[in-house]
C-alpha cells in the first residue's frame, strides 16, 4: 500500500503545476503575444469584473544595462508600470469589455484578475543596431503575466509578451526613448490578447 502511494504521488509531482487546473479544452491561443498557454475552455465574457494589478518590477533581468544606466531604468520603472495599466485600462474600456475595470483593489464579484511581472529591462545597442542590423542589438522590454478566477484562484492563461515596437528594432533613440512607448504597446498588446478570449 505504502509502495502504492509513493508511485501516486511521484506521478502526482511529474506533472505539470497548473496541468491539474486545465480544463480538457482549452480556449484556442490567440495568438497575440510573444509566448501564450491558455488552461480555460471559458470565455473572458463571462467575466463581469476585471482586476488590473500593477506589474512587479523585482528580480527583473537588466540587460544590455550598464552602471551608469541602470539607475535611469530604477527612476523609469514606476512610469513604465503605470504606463502598462493604463494602456490597458484604456483599450479595455474602448472596447467596451467587462462592466467594470477596476485597479489594484481586492476581487469582489464574478471577477477575473490580470497580474504580472516585468521580466527584463533591455537597453539593447545603438552601435550594433547601427552596424549589424537584422534586428540586432534592439531595445526591449518584456513582461510575463496571468489572469485568475478572482473566486477560485484558477488559473485561466500565462503569457509573455516581449515588445520591441516604436523603432525599437533600427532606431537611433535610447531606451530613454524607447521604454514608454513600449510600455504603452504592451498594455495594447495584452488587450488584444484579453480581447480574443473574451
Amino acid at each position: 500500500m505504502n509502495k502504492m502511494l509513493c508511485m501516486l504521488l511521484f506521478a502526482l509531482m511529474a506533472l505539470p503545476v497548473h496541468c491539474g487546473f486545465a480544463d480538457e479544452n482549452p480556449l484556442p491561443k490567440p495568438d497575440v503575444l510573444s509566448e501564450e498557454e491558455i488552461m480555460t475552455s471559458k470565455h473572458l465574457s463571462t467575466y463581469d469584473i476585471i482586476i488590473i494589478n500593477d506589474l512587479k518590477t523585482d528580480g527583473a533581468e537588466y540587460s544590455n544595462v550598464d552602471d551608469e544606466e541602470r539607475p535611469k531604468i530604477d527612476a523609469m520603472k514606476p512610469l513604465l508600470v503605470n504606463t502598462v495599466s493604463e494602456s490597458l485600462d484604456m483599450e479595455l474600456k474602448t472596447r467596451k469589455l467587462f462592466k467594470a475595470i477596476l485597479r489594484n483593489t481586492e476581487p469582489k464579484g464574478n471577477a477575473v484578475i490580470f497580474e504580472g511581472a516585468f521580466t527584463e529591462f533591455n537597453a539593447g545597442s545603438r552601435a550594433t543596431r547601427f552596424f549589424v542590423g537584422f534586428g540586432a542589438g534592439k531595445t526591449y522590454l518584456k513582461v510575463k503575466c496571468r489572469l485568475i478566477d478572482a473566486a477560485t484562484g484558477k488559473v485561466l492563461a500565462v503569457f509573455e509578451d516581449r515588445e520591441t515596437g516604436f523603432k525599437g528594432v533600427a532606431s537611433m533613440d535610447n531606451f530613454a526613448d524607447l521604454f514608454p512607448h513600449q510600455a504603452k504597446s504592451i498594455g495594447e498588446n495584452i488587450a488584444n490578447f484579453i480581447q480574443k478570449l473574451y
